[in-house]
């Protein structure tokens, strides 16, 4: 059985791999602030959302039904079909955090995002599982976009918006590259594979965000179904 650990150098670690993924998130968090301050937010209800929802394509996606009153149910929905792969992200770290506490395991959780996700599993893919690993780059990622978010909102109009440097398109390249990591065979590419196609797929057929949980579960399965093939 894999045994985790929790040390302050696998935080240090964590943290100073999350990084990398820092210009990204802040240009996110900029641009979700830009967008609150002009939906009516109030900067400290829109730092509350990024800090307390911590998922910008779902809070990016809720702004844009935003009215007054306020859509409770359609929002709720959109978050909970915008971040149903959180299910598939958890369950694939817990085989690697299996002795991690409850204290420890939910911290990290909490500021689970893609990005330091990603980065988590390639680490603990190399023997040395620490569950503060994920919650250091986590956390420091969460104060970088919930900081920017008021940034956003407080200078947006002086900042203009901030895809125009193209930082946005980081977040892609980064998950391209990580995809490439992954590959140790040939036929390792095929549940990523599959995942697009399923995800396209499900996007020109079906409204809404599903395409994303539709792709993950789709990949994922197609990768069990290759293991047990093997």
């Amino acid at each position: 059985m894999t045994t985790s650990t929790f040390t302050l150098a696998g935080a240090r670690d964590g943290a100073l791999a999350s990084l990398i993924l820092a210009p990204t998130v802040v240009a996110m968090g900029l641009a979700f602030g830009i967008l609150a301050a002009a939906t009516g937010l109030s900067i400290v209800e829109a730092m509350l959302m990024s800090g307390w929802i911590n998922a910008g394509s779902a809070q990016m996606t809720t702004l844009q039904i935003w009215a007054d009153p306020v859509p409770i149910f359609t929002a709720a929905l959109t978050t909970f079909a915008m971040n149903t792969r959180y299910i598939l992200l958890g369950a694939a770290l817990r085989p690697w955090l299996p002795n991690a506490p409850a204290y420890q395991s939910y911290p990290a959780l909490f500021v689970l995002g893609d990005g330091n996700w990603a980065l988590s599993l390639k680490q603990f893919q190399t023997g040395k599982p620490d569950a503060a690993y994920i919650l250091a780059s986590g956390a420091l990622l969460w104060l970088i976009w919930v900081g920017s978010t008021g940034l956003g909102h407080a200078f947006g109009q002086l900042l203009g918006d901030p895809k125009r440097y193209g930082v946005d398109f980081f977040l892609a390249a980064f998950f391209a590259s990580m995809v490439v990591a992954f590959l140790k065979k040939p036929n390792d590419a095929l549940p990523f594979f599959a995942g697009a196609l399923i995800a396209i797929a499900v996007n020109l057929t079906v409204s809404g965000p599903w395409y994303i949980f539709a792709g993950a579960l789709g990949g994922s399965l197609v990768g069990v179904l290759r293991a047990r093939a093997a």
